[in-house]
Order: structure tokens, then C-alpha cells, then sequence
């Protein structure tokens, strides 16, 4: 076995390798030695240390061994790739001359040099040729190349470096084990470095300590902090490295309690404290959420370095505590260390959560001063802070001045303009952005779906898949969310299909989103389908199911998943309650919904809302509990809004209540002049009721303001195209065909009982006049179209932006049973699925 070289045990066994020529030059060699080896080490420059090589060289000593150990040494410890080149050029040089022997502590300084550089694919390289050269390694070789092969990810030639270490008998070695275990570990190979672990027949803190890295860095936190606990119990006594490890392991659980168990022991064993376990301390407690005893250790560390502020400040940014982090820079400024760049990026993103500019400007400038502006993150930082400040030309000047603009910086800017509500400005940067990225894609996708531009989101989604960007479950939930608008269910299935196809993450985010696609879509049983395939459910997932019951009117089932949800143990927020209470309205279960009103504050403790409020009055209206509605509001504890006052209005008009109705308009003119639609509404009661006068006066008084009352339209998606049809348009380049085909439909209706509903037609017209105009309703003339443009049992959707009339409703009813279609309409205001003269709502919405 070889033994340990050192520089001691070279110098006698110099004589014997190199056989030197006469005893002077051992005398000259002696009375030197000393005095060379601390100019080697005098050498600042390579300049330097390549003249002195070249003088020892000129007297004939740089072919004795210590001459080069010296040598390759001091170019180890300058520790560049000129140096350490350099040093291996020179001992190839040596052996040349002088064979093999007596080179170990050559070979090892310069693959411990190269590896410690970051150079591990040379320190591997290095470690070749001492092998081919028929060098025996040592047990200082296998740790050094191991290191290389660690740093360098060379699991190939570390399992290489295993295997000699194997065959040459230092399996026993507990230095080269400890070794292996670090590479493995660091490498990922769980089962390779336990392997190792178990067969050492002795273990010291070192072997435990890798172990326990080794788990922590797979992801395995609650694993390295059990084998914490293991070697404790054994009698081993950890070091700083180990518990900052497994403190590291209790802060990526999030686990205070077995943080705290682990501090305990480091009273027990009486272990000191020393600065990196004070700020791995810090961190576990803040990101377990125990602020107040984070605070406390830090406020108590008398010497408090940069990691230290850095640490506190960059959690106090994450728990949202942005004061806290200004504070701590201002302390820091007065007592503590020089703020670098990390402290800047807290200080900055504080800035921004605070939307405090002036603050933010003062960071900009101490960037400046203190020349940061180098860095990228920094930039895009301060960036970020002045759009989310609404200080947009700030956040363009610091980004044209950028000389390095990455991805990140791009983004940034076009979030901010996102956020600002400045489309145009976001377009422009994203057209010019040079390398656009995923998240240049999805930041424009989810601004066009935010600004209802769903067509634009969904045609962008396909120039995207046309330049090969591949989706991930960000793009797919602002794709779903947009179709879901659009209500478009063909396109609904290939979204699903394609996520399921490309394999996209499916987590409770993406379900969620896919079940309100569906539920928009008029298709609930799909919405269903995908919700109880989700593994993980939230209280937005089960809002979204509920809210797919309520599309279709269906308030018996949101009531059955409502009280599943309080089964799985999920706790209702007051978002649910809106989703319950609008399906048992469409429902017209107008007992269930009294109760669930109730039960919000009395068994759930949440305060009824302005919009919880809103739903009762529709409820109560749509059941014509007109009176009922009005002392609802009446009672309210808040200022009733504009929307409450709306949805008694819209109420008044379905049950004719004339009175109540102004009273409505009346208090929605107060609170919103503004709003026109009101007063179109008022004049279609009046209408209603024959109060030709009074509509004339409300008519004169909207043509006074400029305001137009907003034209039905409807629209059909067949062979993924969108055709749109307005109310009485005859202009429209299907008319020639859709006009016969009304004809044909209303002599079918007529014949099994058909009677237009003339009241529908609000003008002091004839009643034939009457008859016609009803005719040319945008749904009907959607449907009539539909009806020549399909096949034979296709199901008919049609999407409407108003409320669907009652003459509609029944002309939808009868073609169903008629022509043997299903018939989905999506209103304004919910889904109607007509099957066989029969619609989902039972004529109550």
C-alpha cells in the first residue's frame, strides 16, 4: 500500500531516485533549500515565479524534486489556469527526465490545484495520465479527484475513480469513504452513497455529516434530519457544518417544531454558535414563521456580518414585510456592513411592495454610486419598482441604459406595462423583444385574457405553437380562462386533449381552471369529469364546481357538492357562498337560500357582502318576492350599491312592477348617473306596461345624454369559425339563406302551437310590425343558420350578450323538439339547455 508523501520524506529519498552527479551538488542543494523555498512563495505574479523557475533552472537544480514541489505549490496556490497549466507543463517536463518516482505530492498538489479552481475536468485529466504512467495513487489522490469529479458533475468518471479505489485496496480508507460519500451525494446517488455509508466499519462526523448533505440536497429534508437525530443517539458530537445543514433541512420543511428540536440539541451537546449557524438559524425561523424569535437572534448577534442582514432581509421580503426590511437597512447603513447587491434587491423589492418611489430612487442612486448597475437582477429590480411606482419612463431609461438586457429584463418591462393597464406599450416591447421566452408569452397571453381581449389571447396561443414554444400550465390556465369567455366548447376539448397530449403539469391551478372552461362552455358533465379527477382540491376548486351547477341552473347539485366540500374538511370562504347562492337562484330555491344566507355569519362566521346581498335580491326577485327584495335592502348594514338596485330592476321588468321599478331607477341615477343601461331598462317596463308617454319621456332624455341602448347579438362557432349575428341586421352575407329558413321554422312551430310573445317588442308599433321584428332576434337568426349549416342531431350553441327573451325561450324550446337538436344558449346572465321542448332552467330565470 502507498504510503502518506510528504515534503520530509522526499528530500532524503532524492539522492537515491535521481542518483545526483557529485556530493556538491547535494551540499548546494541543502544550503538553498530553505532560502528557494521561500522565494517561490515570494512570487506574486507569474512573471515573477517564471523568472525565478528560470534561475534555478540556469544553476542546474530544477531536477530535483523539491524544486518542482516548491514550484507547482506556489502555482496551485495562485490558483489560476495559467499557474496551474503551467505547473503541469513543468512536470511533464520532469518526468520526462526523471521518470515516475517521487512524484505523488506533484500529481496530487495539481489535481487539487485544477479541482479547486473549478478546473475538475483537468484535475480528472491529471489524474489520467498519473494512472497510465503506472503511478500508484495514494489516499490523498482519491479525495482530490473525487472533489474534481464532484464539482465537474462527472458521475461517469467518479464511478470509474470507485471502482480504483476498489481495486487497489482503499475501500477501508474512512478519508477516501467520506469522499465517496460527498460525491455521490452531491451527485444525487441516494443509494450509491448509502451503500458506502453502511459498509464503513467506522464513522466520524465527517461520514454522517455528507450523509446528511447528501439527503438534504435530493429533496429528502425529513430523511436528513432523522439520520441528525441517528448520529446524535450514537454518541457522535456534530460540527458547525452538520447543523447548519440539518437547521438548512428544518427551514425547507417549514417545520417549527422540529427545528426547535434540533436547537434544543445544541444546548444539550453545549455546541458553540458561530456565525453561519446563527444565520441558518435566522432563516429556519423565518421561513417557519416565528418573526419574533428570527428577530430575536439577530437582534442578539453582537458581530453581525453581511450574510446576516442579507438573510433577515430577504425573508422579511418574502413574508410581504416590507417595512421591516427598510428598517433593517437603515440600521444597517449606521452600524453594519456595506450593502452589496442581495441587499439591494431586498431594499428594492421593498420599495416596490410599499410602492414608496422616493425610497426606490434612493436605492437607484446608491446602485449608481456604488457601480451594481452591472448586475442584471439589480436592474430588472429597480425596474419592476418604478412600473409598479406608475413611473414608466424611469423604468425605460433604466432599461435602455442596461448593456446586458436579458430575458428576465424584457419581462420585466413588459409586466409592468401589463400591470399599468398600457397594452400598447406591453405589444410594442414584446414585438421587439429579441429572444422571447415562455414567459414573454404567457405574461401577453394572461394580459389579453385580464383585458378581455380573449379572440386576440387564443390567435397569439397559435402563433406561439407555430414557432415551436412548447405551453406549460401558465399558458394553458390563461388559454382555458380565455376560451371559457368565449364559450366556445369545440375549442374547450382540444385545450383538454392538448394538455393531455403534451403531458403539461396538472395541478389544482390548471384543474381549477379547466372546470370553469368547461362550466362557461355549457358543457357541466366534462366540468365534473375533471374535477374529480383532480388529486388536490382548494376551496377555488370547489367554488368552480359549483359555480359549473349554477350555469345550468342546477341548485340542487351545487347544495350536494357544497356539503361535500365541508366533508373533505375544506373551510368555505365567502367567494363559494356567491357561487352557492347564484345557482340556488337560477334554481329558484328561494328556502335553501335563506338558509345558506343565514348560516354565513351564524355557523361560519363570514360577514355578509355588498355581492351576497346582490344574489338574495335576485333571488328574490327572480321568484317575484319583489316586496321581500326591497326590505332586504332596506336592511342591509352597508350602503346598498348601484348593481343591487339593478337586479330589482331587471327583476321589476320580468314581473311588470311598474312602481317599484322607478323607485330602482330612481336611487341607480344617484349612485351612477352615468349608466345609461339603466334608464333603456326603465323604458322597456314602461313598454311593457303600455306607458307610451312615459317611455317617450325616458327616450328624449337618453337621446339628450348621447346614449344608445346596446343591440342583441349572438354568436355560433361551426368548423372553428365564429359567425355573429345582431338583432334586425339584415346586411349580413347569410341573410339569403337564413331568411327562407325562418320562414320554414316558424310554419313548423306554428303548427304544433306557436304564438309570438309580442310583449317582447318593446315599440308602439302594429302588431304584425310586432311579429317581424321579433323574427329577426339575433338568436333566432343564429339558430336558423345552425339549423342549415350542420348536420343532422348536431347540438346547436349559440352565445348571446343579452338576456334571452321570452319569446326566444320558447322558439328555442320548440325548435329543439322540433328539428330533434339540442340547443345550448348562453345569455348574459346563465346557460339554457333545451332538449325536446324542454329547457334546463324550467322557465325560471
Amino acid at each position: 500500500m502507498a504510503a502518506t508523501l510528504h515534503l520530509s520524506t522526499l528530500i532524503p529519498a532524492t539522492p537515491a531516485s535521481v542518483a545526483l552527479a557529485n556530493q556538491n551538488e547535494l551540499k548546494i542543494l541543502t544550503k538553498h533549500r530553505s532560502s528557494r523555498t521561500g522565494s517561490f512563495k515570494k512570487c506574486k505574479t507569474m512573471t515573477e515565479l517564471k523568472q525565478l523557475h528560470s534561475q534555478i533552472t540556469k544553476n542546474g537544480l530544477n531536477h530535483h524534486p523539491l524544486s518542482l514541489t516548491n514550484l507547482i505549490s506556489s502555482c496551485t496556490e495562485m490558483g489560476t489556469f495559467e499557474s496551474l497549466e503551467y505547473a503541469q507543463k513543468a512536470l511533464e517536463l520532469f518526468i520526462e527526465d526523471n521518470g515516475i518516482m517521487g512524484t505523488h505530492y506533484m500529481f496530487n498538489s495539481l489535481i487539487r490545484g485544477f479541482s479547486a479552481c473549478g478546473l475538475g475536468y483537468k484535475a480528472i485529466v491529471v489524474f489520467r495520465q498519473l494512472m497510465c504512467m503506472g503511478a500508484v495513487p495514494d489516499n490523498f489522490t482519491f479525495p482530490f479527484v473525487l472533489s474534481a469529479c464532484t464539482k465537474s458533475a462527472a458521475l461517469t468518471e467518479g464511478f470509474q475513480v470507485h471502482g480504483a479505489i476498489v481495486k487497489m485496496g482503499f475501500e477501508r480508507d474512512m478519508f477516501v469513504e467520506n469522499s465517496l460519500i460527498h460525491f455521490y451525494g452531491e451527485c444525487g446517488e441516494i443509494d450509491c452513497m448509502r451503500r458506502v455509508f453502511d459498509k464503513m466499519s467506522e464513522r466520524n462526523v465527517v461520514s454522517w455529516t455528507s450523509l446528511i448533505g447528501g439527503y438534504a440536497k435530493r429533496g429528502c429534508y425529513k430523511e436528513a434530519v432523522s439520520l441528525f437525530f441517528e448520529m446524535v443517539e450514537v454518541g457522535i458530537r456534530p460540527n458547525s457544518v452538520t447543523m447548519v445543514g440539518v437547521i438548512s433541512a428544518c427551514a425547507k420543511l417549514q417545520d417549527l417544531q422540529l427545528g426547535e428540536q434540533v436547537c434544543t440539541c445544541i444546548g444539550e451537546l453545549e455546541l458553540e454558535v458561530n456565525a453561519l449557524m446563527v444565520n441558518a438559524l435566522v432563516d429556519m425561523y423565518m421561513k417557519c414563521g416565528a418573526i419574533d424569535k428570527a428577530r430575536k437572534i439577530f437582534d442578539e448577534c453582537v458581530d453581525k456580518n453581511l450574510v446576516l442582514y442579507n438573510t433577515i432581509m430577504s425573508n422579511y421580503v418574502r413574508q410581504g414585510l416590507a417595512r421591516e426590511v427598510l428598517a433593517v437597512l437603515g440600521e444597517m447603513l449606521q452600524h453594519g456592513p456595506r450593502p452589496d447587491r442581495i441587499t439591494m434587491l431586498s431594499a428594492v423589492s421593498a420599495c416596490s411592495e410599499l410602492d414608496d418611489v422616493s425610497c426606490g430612487k434612493w436605492c437607484h442612486g446608491y446602485v449608481l454610486r456604488n457601480g451594481l448597475e452591472g448586475w442584471d437582477n439589480v436592474c430588472n429590480a429597480i425596474i419592476n419598482m418604478y412600473m409598479k411606482c406608475g413611473k414608466q419612463e424611469m423604468a425605460c431609461r433604466v432599461f435602455d441604459r442596461m448593456l446586458n438586457k436579458t430575458r428576465v429584463s424584457w419581462n420585466s418591462l413588459i409586466a409592468g406595462f401589463v400591470r399599468n393597464g398600457d397594452m400598447e406599450s406591453a405589444w410594442k416591447i414584446f414585438s421587439a423583444m429579441p429572444d422571447s421566452d415562455l414567459v414573454s408569452w404567457n405574461t401577453v397571453i394572461g394580459a389579453l385574457v385580464q383585458e378581455s381581449m380573449f379572440k386576440e389571447a387564443i390567435e397569439l396561443f397559435r402563433v406561439m405553437q407555430s414557432k415551436g414554444i412548447t405551453a406549460d400550465k401558465v399558458t394553458m390556465v390563461g388559454v382555458a380562462s380565455a376560451c371559457g369567455y368565449l364559450g366556445a366548447l369545440d375549442l374547450a376539448k382540444w385545450i383538454h386533449s392538448y394538455i393531455k397530449k403534451k403531458d403539461i403539469h396538472f395541478d389544482m391551478h390548471l384543474g381549477t381552471a379547466l372546470v370553469d372552461m368547461f362550466a362557461r362552455c355549457g358543457d357541466p358533465q366534462s366540468a365534473m369529469q375533471v374535477f374529480n379527477k383532480m388529486v388536490k382540491r382548494d376551496v377555488s376548486a370547489w367554488t368552480a364546481a359549483i359555480g359549473a351547477m349554477a350555469m345550468e341552473g342546477n341548485g340542487t347539485g351545487a347544495i350536494e357538492i357544497f356539503d361535500e366540500m365541508l366533508q373533505q374538511g375544506i373551510k368555505p370562504d365567502g367567494v363559494v357562498f356567491v357561487a352557492l347562492l347564484t345557482a340556488l337562484s337560477h334554481g329558484g330555491l328561494v328556502e335553501q337560500g335563506w338558509h345558506i344566507f343565514r348560516s354565513m355569519k351564524d355557523i361560519y362566521g363570514i360577514a355578509p357582502q355588498v355581492v351576497h346581498y346582490g344574489c338574495m335580491v335576485d333571488l328574490l326577485g327572480r321568484a317575484g318576492l319583489l316586496s321581500e327584495a326591497l326590505s332586504l335592502i332596506n336592511s342591509m348594514q352597508m350602503e346598498p350599491n348601484d348593481v343591487i338596485w339593478g337586479s330589482l330592476l331587471a327583476a321589476c321588468r320580468v314581473h311588470k312592477n311598474v312602481d317599484i321599478a322607478a323607485c330602482a331607477a330612481e336611487r341607480i341615477s344617484e349612485l351612477d348617473p352615468e349608466r345609461t343601461g339603466i334608464h333603456v331598462l326603465l323604458s322597456n317596463i314602461y313598454a311593457s306596461a303600455g306607458r307610451w308617454d312615459d317611455v317617450a319621456k325616458v327616450r328624449l332624455h337618453l337621446k339628450e345624454k348621447g346614449a344608445h341602448k346596446m343591440p342583441g347579438s349572438s354568436s355560433i362557432e361551426i368548423n372553428g369559425k365564429i359567425f355573429e349575428f345582431t338583432t334586425g341586421d339584415e346586411s349580413h352575407p347569410e341573410m339569403t339563406h337564413i331568411e327562407p329558413m325562418l320562414k320554414e321554422i316558424c310554419c313548423r312551430l306554428r303548427d304544433i302551437g306557436y304564438v309570438p310573445d309580442l310583449t317582447n317588442v318593446l315599440l308602439d308599433v302594429n302588431d304584425k310590425e310586432k311579429e317581424y321584428l321579433l323574427s329577426r332576434h339575433s338568436e333566432k337568426l343564429a339558430i336558423a343558420f345552425a339549423l342549415i349549416s350542420t348536420g343532422q342531431g348536431m347540438p346547436i350553441r349559440v352565445a348571446k350578450n343579452l338576456r334571452i327573451c321570452s319569446d326566444c325561450h320558447s322558439f328555442a324550446k320548440l325548435v329543439s323538439k322540433s328539428y330533434s337538436r339540442e340547443i345550448i344558449v348562453r345569455d348574459n346572465n346563465r346557460f339554457h339547455f333545451f332538449q325536446q321542448g324542454f329547457c334546463s332552467c324550467g322557465d325560471y330565470w
